[in-house]
């Protein structure tokens, strides 16, 4: 691990970790975080029953399944953490999170704020190699968002985020939604050497945790201003952006997107294009999760939220 994202995790490496040999329920899960690591699609956070925002309403659990093997979409294998420092797991729901392999670090990113807990100064890292939380030093000063993505771009470093609102549930750190492409730098010596490449040389010093605002192609109207959606790069320069839902002014409610088609985002020439899809189309959702793993993009729960009248505990 880099000095970069160095983290306090001493305290948290309590005798033997991994994951528990027992099988776990299927549970409806929204608004959670997953990731691919070591061959197991991983998921933690979020919510099953409940939209609000007491601390019992938030799941504290991390949970796998092995991608390397059959999996059943019905009824997937999950085996939980085996580890005391599963009980330093923030709580976490409706936030983004990356997977920066180099460092052995999954860094979640925003979400909402428990009732009576004040927003954290440095972003809370889980430690893949010793299965470990802790915190470290990157400090994010932007305005906390929720039902956001983020993305990590492996020769930058770098976390690109997209999409997501500010509100009362982030701890009353401004009000709306946000536009724009962002990219936070997590790494200072990669993202210098990538924006050097990229011909963005005033870039090349800048401090760990500084968030970058692209400056390319306007967002497409169809997702201008969404939330509850999900992101995925694949070769490291195409953001999928999937799912999720837009506001209808004029029907006054939230309107799901459907996964006949995915936008595009070139995280490098800062361009979108679209792309239409075929084959088992999953039913609309928001709040799901997504993941990358060899050329398949795999897709976990999430919520209609028309009426939140549906919950999918399916895998796609």
């Amino acid at each position: 691990m880099t000095l970069t994202l160095l983290a306090a995790f001493v305290v948290l490496l309590l005798g033997s970790l991994g994951l528990a040999n027992q099988g776990l329920d299927k549970i409806p899960r929204f608004q959670h975080s997953m990731e691919i690591v070591g061959g197991k699609l991983c998921v933690f956070g979020g919510k099953s029953t409940s939209t609000g925002v007491g601390l019992s309403d938030f799941l504290l659990d991390y949970r796998c399944v092995d991608v390397t093997k059959s999996i059943s979409q019905a009824s997937p294998k999950w085996k939980s953490q085996s580890s005391a420092s599963r009980f330093a797991m923030p709580p976490l729901a409706q936030q983004s999170s990356v997977y920066d392999r180099a460092n052995h670090i999954i860094v979640p990113y925003g979400g909402q704020t428990p009732d009576t807990f004040s927003k954290a100064n440095h972003l809370a890292v889980f430690c893949t190699k010793f299965e470990a939380w802790g915190a470290s030093n990157i400090v994010d000063n932007d305005p906390r968002r929720y039902l956001h993505t983020a993305v990590l771009q492996v020769a930058s470093g770098d976390m690109i985020i997209f999409g997501g609102a500010s509100d009362a549930t982030t701890n009353h750190q401004d009000n709306g939604r946000w536009l724009n492409v962002n990219r936070m730098v997590l790494d200072q010596p990669r993202h210098g050497i990538h924006a050097a490449g990229r011909g963005v040389g005033d870039e090349a010093n800048i401090a760990v945790g500084t968030i970058i605002t692209d400056n390319g192609d306007d967002t497409p109207a169809a997702i201008n201003k969404i939330v509850q959606h999900s992101s995925v790069l694949v070769n490291d320069t195409q953001m999928v952006v999937l799912g999720g839902n837009v506001y209808d002014s004029v029907a006054n409610k939230a309107v799901n997107l459907l996964f006949d088609s995915v936008h595009i985002y070139d995280v490098d020439r800062m361009k979108w294009s679209t792309k239409n899809c075929t084959g088992d189309i999953p039913p609309p959702r928001s709040a799901f999760s997504a993941s990358l793993h060899d050329s398949s993009i795999y897709i976990y729960g999430g919520v209609n939220v028309t009426g939140w009248s549906q919950l999918f505990g399916d895998l796609y």
